[in-house]
């Protein structure tokens, strides 16, 4: 329990309107005025000291005041964390997001590994990475594109694939980008680096 006099400190405030009137009083006070009994005798120069004395109260209150300033209780800080999570296994992904999540079973390139990611629950992420390039096929229970890519590509192409109509995207002729929507999922596959038209098709075609 507080006591009495931390009672009364926690109420005293010191603002600077209040440190500049008590420092200008001080000032004008004519000390050299006072009786003197011994006119012989020197006398210090009180208003100095009486200047110290002032910044010192000033000082002290002012110190009381942040002591209790900071002994006020503090509300934790509040961090912002998006619901990303990583599974072990596709099986566990899906019961975690509320849909069977769909792999890809036929990849031009050797895969070392593979990582199960969900955002909020609601977009499911499979990565395949090797040495030579990385996979990544999304799927969510929406009719919008997942593949967060938005770049401009100067070859697009349409093709019918399992009876679905999917966008390829990429440069020069070869792609790193595939859209389709399908049973309401939307799906996208896409590549680091780019491969063949046929590498693509034969990919998506082994989404199951």
């Amino acid at each position: 329990m507080e006591n009495r006099y931390d009672k009364v400190m926690k109420n005293i405030e010191v603002t600077s309107e209040m440190r500049d009137r008590i420092l200008n009083n001080i000032s004008k006070l004519d000390l050299e005025k006072a009786p003197n009994k011994n006119k012989s005798a020197s006398f210090p120069d009180y208003r100095k000291y009486l200047f110290i004395a002032a910044s010192l109260v000033i000082l002290l209150i002012g110190s009381v005041i942040l002591r209790n300033v900071l002994n006020l209780p503090k509300e934790p800080p509040q961090q912002a964390i998006p619901d990303i999570v990583e599974y072990s296994s596709i099986e566990e992904m899906s019961e975690a997001i509320g849909f069977p999540v769909k792999e890809i079973n036929n990849i031009p390139f050797e895969v070392e590994q593979v990582q199960y990611t969900a955002y909020w629950k609601e977009l499911a992420q499979v990565q395949y990475t090797g040495k030579s390039n990385t996979a990544v096929l999304r799927m969510a229970a929406h009719d919008e594109d997942v593949s967060g890519d938005y770049n401009e590509y100067s070859s697009i192409k349409s093709l019918t694939v399992n009876g679905d109509s999917v966008t390829f995207k990429g440069s020069g002729g070869k792609y790193v980008l595939a859209i389709w929507q399908d049973g309401g999922y939307s799906y996208s596959v896409q590549f680091t680096k780019a491969i063949s038209e046929q590498e693509l098709l034969t990919t998506v075609q082994s989404v199951k």
